[in-house]
C-alpha cells in the first residue's frame, strides 16, 4: 500500500470520526449542547480539509496548483478551529 493510499484512508477515518461525534452530540440540549455542536462542526470541518487537501491538488482533480491548494487547506483549517473556539468560549462563558 502506498502513501497516497494511506492518506485518503486516514482522510476517510477522520470525516467518519467527525460524523461519529455527531452522532454521539445529537439530543444534547442547552449551552453545553450548542457548544459541543460548534466543537463538532469544527471537526467536521477539518475531516473535510483533509479531503480537499487530497483531491483538489496534483495529481487528482488538479483545481489547484501545490502552493494554492497549501493555502486552501490552511484557510479551510483555520475555519475548522475557528468553530472550535467559538465552542470551547461558550462552554467558558458556564463558569462566569
Amino acid at each position: 500500500m502506498d502513501l497516497s493510499t494511506l492518506n485518503l484512508i486516514l482522510d476517510i477515518v477522520l470525516v467518519a470520526a467527525s460524523i461519529w461525534m455527531v452522532i454521539v452530540v445529537r439530543g444534547i440540549g442547552g449551552i453545553v449542547g450548542r457548544s459541543l455542536t460548534l466543537i463538532v462542526g469544527g471537526a467536521i470541518v477539518l475531516g473535510v480539509a483533509h479531503l480537499v487537501a487530497t483531491f483538489a491538488g496534483p495529481g487528482q482533480l488538479n483545481l489547484f496548483d501545490g502552493p494554492t491548494n497549501n493555502f486552501v487547506h490552511r484557510l479551510i483549517v483555520l475555519a475548522g478551529f475557528v468553530l472550535l473556539v467559538f465552542g470551547f468560549r461558550q462552554i467558558r462563558a458556564m463558569n462566569d
